[in-house]
């Protein structure tokens, strides 16, 4: 027998081998061992791979030091005993394996679970092994060579590591808050109940409570409450320190909803309740507890798979109140951005008016201005309304190339030459001509545009001249619309020369909308479509009051903040 053994050093097994009395077996004394019986004990003994020899009919056991780890306790107790009397919690997995070798077969499984008691509890245990015929030099199948190595720590730890990569992953987007990142941190571990049959976390709330914000795995949602497990949590929370809380198969039994192992059913009897720690925080925020499954040993293994996890559910939190800061500071800056907004508008209007003069204005005149959306810039639009005698009424609405204080000042001289010039000459043409050469004078002033008009109340015309400015509407009072584009020139200051003058009737109850291109441009479309859609507002709104109308306009036309300054003036004809 010991010269199956090459070498003077033994291990301890390979000494029980040697020394083990086989003559009470099956197998008789070693001097009466066939060649192949020899040969195979040799090359068991000598393998680095576990490997098991099941010897004859009664399939006596004959093992190496490898193979003697999976026995667990069984060992030595399992040498040249038979093989039912060693595994009765797998004999009715693998007797039929065995039964196919011995008929002349062979067999493979890979990573298979087997259910083993040998450290006293039902195990989940998985491993991958061979069953080879050995044969006698008849051909007859004298024994069994099993060729095995335990996966169990591989397959636990690809599956773990798949539960850590999934808590990984978790989108920002749902993390919405820290409850909402709990949340969806146990929604992960409840899919991976094997190893975490049971999960609950709690964060701090005010004055320091707990608040149990989700769980997973749980069968009654208030069992925890008064238990020692609670008390745990508590510690946990105060101190940072995490603790193993056993016996609670007997405190809280039922804790954990049924389907957990693929092993079967049994109690949760061991949770773990480890710290929520955030980095730079001086205390946890919370904790979470998870339960060890009942079919699992609570090794150093396993002890790192809860920790990684832990950390998961904490980096969660971490990016929630991230995210909710995040948000606080973005709601705080687009309140501030909106409050400066509506300030600089303010602004913007009161200023635009100051330089506009009072708003009263005769019977039947509406008018509007707005600045450029979001700005504290006053800008080049203006209109205007002058008494003149007779009853009549000069009007102008006009536009300044540019923002700003530069523009205003041009404006307000335009304004006040203007209406001096109708005062004097009440002549839009004329107005318009001379506003050229006081244009050509003005720094800034070259090529801005203006509608000119004298309403004759009394005897229902208007007569306009038109420096380059966008067409003024006329509708009536049976919707029936007119651009006034028969007296149309090029902006000031461009060219010398007279200008161009119409006269068109005002139909009693007809209404007259003079504007500046803020009204009617956008950048994503054509300046016929804004005038198109100004002038059907302008239709579908006559029968209004001009202050109602204005309203209308405004609503209509002005909801998508254009970004160019807008003035525009309204005149409704006596009916």
């Amino acid at each position: 027998m010991a010269e199956l053994l090459p070498g003077a050093a033994r291990t301890e097994l390979q000494q029980m081998v040697l020394d083990h009395d086989w003559s009470v077996t099956s197998l008789g004394p070693v001097e009466d061992w066939s060649p192949t019986l020899r040969s195979t004990v040799s090359t068991v003994l000598n393998s680095p791979f576990g490997m098991l020899l099941m010897w004859g009919p009664e399939l006596v056991m004959v093992y190496n030091d490898r193979y003697s780890a999976l026995l667990g306790p069984r060992h030595p107790d399992a040498l040249g005993r038979r093989v039912p009397g060693v595994w009765p919690d797998v004999w009715e997995q693998i007797r039929e394996p065995i039964d196919v070798v011995f008929a002349g077969g062979s067999t493979y499984f890979e990573d298979l679970l087997l259910v083993m008691t040998r450290y006293g509890f039902p195990e989940e245990c998985y491993f991958t092994f061979s069953y080879s015929p050995v044969c006698e030099a008849d051909g007859r199948v004298a024994g069994l060579l099993n060729t095995v190595v335990e996966t169990t720590s591989r397959v636990l730890a690809a599956r773990r590591m798949t539960v850590l990569q999934r808590l990984g992953s978790l989108p920002r987007s749902v993390h919405g808050s820290s409850v909402a990142a709990c949340a969806a941190a146990l929604e992960v571990l409840a899919a991976a109940r094997q190893d975490a049959p049971v999960a609950i976390a709690y964060l701090v709330g005010e004055g320091d409570g707990l608040v149990r914000v989700a769980s997973s795995g749980v069968a009654e949602d208030d069992a925890v409450a008064g238990s020692p497990l609670h008390a745990a949590v508590r510690a946990v929370v105060r101190d940072g320190t995490a603790r193993e809380v056993s016996g609670l198969a007997g405190s809280l039994p039922g804790l954990a909803r049924a389907g957990a192992s693929p092993v079967g059913e049994a109690q949760v009897d061991t949770a773990v309740v480890l710290p929520l720690s955030l980095a730079g925080a001086a205390e946890p925020v919370g904790a979470v507890v998870i339960g060890v499954s009942p079919h699992l040993r609570l090794d150093a293994e396993y002890r790192t798979f809860l920790d990684l996890a832990a950390g998961q559910v904490a980096a969660a939190v971490a990016d929630a109140r991230a995210v909710e800061l995040e948000r606080r500071r973005t709601a705080e800056l687009a309140e501030l951005a909106r409050a400066r907004a509506q300030f600089f508008t303010e602004v913007a209007v009161t200023l635009q008016r100051a330089v506009l003069g009072p708003t009263a204005l005769p019977e039947g005149f509406a008018v509007h201005y707005q600045p450029a959306a979001g700005t504290l810039e006053v800008g080049g639009d203006w209109y205007d309304v002058v008494d003149l005698p007779g009853g009549r009424y000069g009007v102008v609405v006009g536009d300044v190339v540019g923002r700003g204080l530069d523009a205003a000042a041009v404006m307000g001289q335009l304004r006040s030459a203007g209406r001096a010039l109708l005062l004097e000459s009440r002549s839009p043409a004329h107005v318009l001509s001379a506003l050229d050469r006081f244009a050509a004078l003005v720094p800034g002033a070259t090529c801005s545009t203006v509608f000119c008009a004298v309403i004759d109340p009394a005897a229902l015309t208007l007569r306009y001249s038109s420096a380059g400015h966008p067409p003024a509407v006329l509708v009536d009072e049976l919707g029936r619309s007119d651009l006034l584009e028969g007296a149309g020139g090029l902006p000031l200051a461009v060219l010398e020369g007279d200008r161009p003058e119409a006269q068109v009737s005002l139909p009693p109850g007809s209404t007259l909308l003079l504007y500046t291109d803020g009204l009617v441009e956008r950048r994503d479309e054509a300046i016929d479509e804004g005038t198109t859609r100004a002038v059907e507002a302008l239709v579908s709104g006559r029968h209004l009051a001009t202050p109602a109308l204005a309203g209308l306009l405004t609503d209509q036309l002005l909801a998508d903040a254009p970004d160019d300054d807008v003035a525009f003036l309204l005149y409704r004809a006596s009916a």
